[in-house]
């Protein structure tokens, strides 16, 4: 079987640094710009060591990098899990040590940001986000 290259259709870019969160908060990412880049996005959210609290998943759009940020639409998220809710598939991964969730945007805002609501922490839990996007421009198959 002939195998096809997907290392220039993608470009990764950190969502969320690699950290500690410690204390009851929204940890918010950088903005990403989703400019060229219409052929999909997925955020990747992935544990460390958890020792404590619950890490519930939040994207926020927006038209411009420095406006204000909204709530994604249900609709414009694409769950892992057709069949559980959003807020149970994305944070399924962030209840276990060392795994990782992911969750497609399909919305027509050009940045978002990936974030995460932590509640019931005391000492932190190691966590960061990913944003893999994929080109307007694909192969056209043989």
């Amino acid at each position: 079987m002939a195998k096809k290259e997907i290392t220039t259709l993608l470009k990764q870019e950190i969502a969320l640094n690699i950290q500690t969160i410690a204390t009851d908060t929204v940890t918010t990412g950088d903005a990403i710009d989703l400019a060229s880049f219409g052929g999909g996005v997925n955020i990747i959210f992935s544990t460390g060591t958890l020792t404590d609290g619950t890490y519930t998943p939040l994207i926020t759009e927006s038209a411009t990098i420095g406006g204000a940020y909204g709530v994604v639409a249900a609709e414009d998220l694409v769950k892992q899990d057709p069949s559980s809710t959003l807020e149970a598939d994305a944070q399924a991964v962030l209840i276990a040590s060392n795994s990782s969730s992911k969750v497609g945007y399909v919305g027509s805002k050009r940045f978002i940001k990936a974030a995460l609501v932590s509640a019931d922490t005391t000492s932190g839990s190691l966590v960061n986000a990913l944003v893999i996007k994929a080109g307007d421009v694909a192969p056209v198959a043989a």
